[in-house]
C-alpha cells in the first residue's frame, strides 16, 4: 500500500518501518462498520468519541466536497453521515486529524492542521446541527514564537475550559529550531475565548514538542508527554528522547520521567492513562529493544510515587511501534494499537496488555478489508467493545486504489 500524507508523524512512523515483518495473530471479533470512498471522506484519523445512543463521532484528513476532511457521524446501524466538509477557502478549517471531544450538550470539538486565513492551524467547535465555529486561530506567525501547530486531541474540564498542546511556539530554547519557532507549549483556552500558556517548553530538561491528548486528575493537575528534549540521545536524535511531565493548577511544572531512548524506550507519542490509585500509564514509540531499528517501542508505568517501570517490551513479533491513544478497563488491562508490516505493507495490530503483563494481539489488519494505519487510538464503551480507525486501506478501490480508511470494532 502506497503511504498517504497525514504530516510528519506518520511518515516518521513508517520509515522506521521500511524493513520489518510482522507475523500473523489469532483470529479475533473483529468487524468493519464502514469504508469510506472519498466523497464522504478519506483517511480517518484521530480518535472517535461516542455518544449514550451508541452513535460513533469522528473526523478524516481529507475526502468529502473539498478534499480538505469531513467530520463524520456513524449510527448503531452503521449508517454514516458527513455533519461538515472542512474547506480553508471560507476560513473553516482544514485537515482535522486529532480525534474529537464531545460536551454533554453534543457538541463536538477538535484541532484542525490548517484552515486559517493567516496560514495555520486552529481549534473549532461543531453543534449538533452541524453549525461551525473558530474558538481559536492559531496563525501563520512561526518566526515570532507566538503557540503554534496544535497537536493532539483536546481535554474540556468541567467550566468548559479547554487544553492542548502546540509542538512550536513559546520561548526561545535549545537547539536551531527551538531558537527560532520555540519548542511548544501547554495551553488553556478559557469560555471567554482566551488564550492561557501554561507552560512554554525550552527544549531542555523539561522537554520539547508536546504531542498528544493531555490527562487531568480530580485536582487539575494535567499531565503529557514530550516527544522530545529532556536528555541527549543521538542514536534518535539529538534533540533528545522525550519526557513525561506534571503541570499543576498554580503552574508548577515537574518532570515525571526522562527517556533514555534505551530499554525504558523514546518519543511518547500517544496520551497517558490514569488508574484509580494514580498511577499512570503510557507507551513510547521507539527504544526497548534492540530488535528493530532504532527500537521497537516499550510500554510503561509510573507509579503515583514517581517510580517508572517498564511494562512491555515490544520485539515486532508480532507487534512492535505503539501508537495512538491507549484504553484501560476495570481490571487493569491495556488496550492499545501498534504499527507493524505484512507482506512488506505497513498495517497494524490491536493489543491487549493484561494486568498481569501478558501481551494479547487481539488483530492484525490485513489491509483489505480491514484497513491499514491505525494511528488515532481506541475508545472503549460499556460492554468492553474497542473502536478505532484506519487511516488507509479497506475494500473500497478510492483514493488512488489504495483505500481510504475504514471504522472498526473489535470485541476481545
Amino acid at each position: 500500500m502506497k503511504k498517504q500524507g497525514l504530516g510528519w508523524l506518520l511518515g516518521l512512523a513508517v520509515a522506521l518501518m521500511a524493513a520489518m515483518t510482522a507475523l500473523p495473530a489469532p483470529a479475533q471479533t473483529f468487524t468493519v462498520l464502514y469504508n469510506f470512498s472519498g466523497p464522504d471522506g478519506s483517511g480517518p484519523a484521530g480518535s472517535l468519541v461516542q455518544d449514550n445512543a451508541g452513535n460513533l463521532y469522528g473526523t478524516s484528513f481529507s475526502g468529502g466536497t473539498y478534499a480538505y476532511g469531513v467530520a463524520f457521524k456513524l449510527d448503531p446501524s452503521d449508517n454514516q453521515t458527513v455533519l461538515f466538509n472542512f474547506n480553508p477557502r471560507d476560513s473553516r478549517g482544514a485537515n482535522p486529524a486529532y480525534g474529537l471531544i464531545m460536551d454533554k450538550e453534543g457538541n463536538l470539538y477538535s484541532p484542525a492542521d490548517g484552515g486559517s486565513p493567516k496560514g495555520g492551524g486552529l481549534l473549532w467547535e461543531l453543534s449538533p446541527k452541524g453549525k461551525e465555529k473558530v474558538l481559536w486561530d492559531f496563525g501563520g506567525c512561526l518566526g515570532c514564537r507566538k503557540p503554534s501547530v496544535a497537536q493532539g486531541r483536546l481535554l474540556r474540564d468541567a467550566s468548559g475550559d479547554l487544553y492542548g498542546v502546540t509542538t512550536l511556539g513559546g520561548v526561545k530554547g535549545k537547539g536551531p529550531e527551538c531558537e527560532y519557532y520555540g519548542c511548544g507549549v501547554v495551553y488553556k483556552l478559557d469560555t471567554a475565548g482566551k488564550l492561557h500558556v501554561l507552560h512554554a517548553f525550552t527544549g531542555g530538561k523539561d522537554g520539547g514538542s508536546p504531542y498528544g491528548a493531555l490527562l487531568q486528575d480530580a485536582q487539575g493537575n494535567l499531565y503529557g508527554a514530550a516527544l522530545t528534549g529532556g536528555r541527549s540521545c543521538p542514536q534518535f536524535s539529538t534533540l533528545g528522547c522525550g519526557t513525561v511531565f506534571k503541570l499543576t493548577p498554580n503552574g508548577k511544572f515537574t518532570v515525571l520521567h526522562t527517556f533514555t531512548g534505551g530499554k525504558d524506550g523514546a518519543s511518547s507519542y500517544g496520551g497517558l492513562v490514569m488508574d484509580s490509585a494514580g498511577n499512570l500509564y503510557g507507551s513510547a514509540l521507539l527504544g526497548g529493544s534492540s530488535k528493530c531499528h532504532d527500537g521497537c517501542g516499550t510500554l510503561f508505568k509510573i507509579g503515583a510515587n514517581g517510580k517508572f517501570t517498564v511494562l512491555y517490551t515490544f520485539t515486532n513479533a508480532p507487534a512492535g511501534y505503539p501508537i495512538g491513544n491507549m484504553v484501560m478497563d476495570d481490571k487493569g488491562n491495556l488496550y492499545g494499537e501498534t504499527g507493524g508490516l505484512n507482506s512488506n505493507s505497513y498495517y497494524g495490530t490491536i493489543f491487549e496488555l493484561t494486568s498481569a503483563g501478558k501481551l494479547k494481539v487481539l488483530h492484525v489488519l490485513n489491509g483489505n478489508p480491514d484497513g491499514a494505519d491505525p494511528v488515532g487510538g481506541l475508545i472503549r464503551d460499556s460492554a468492553g467493545n474497542l473502536y478505532g480507525v484506519a487511516y488507509q486501506g479497506g475494500s473500497s478501490n478510492g483514493c488512488l486504489d489504495v483505500g481510504c480508511g475504514t471504522v472498526f470494532k473489535v470485541t476481545p
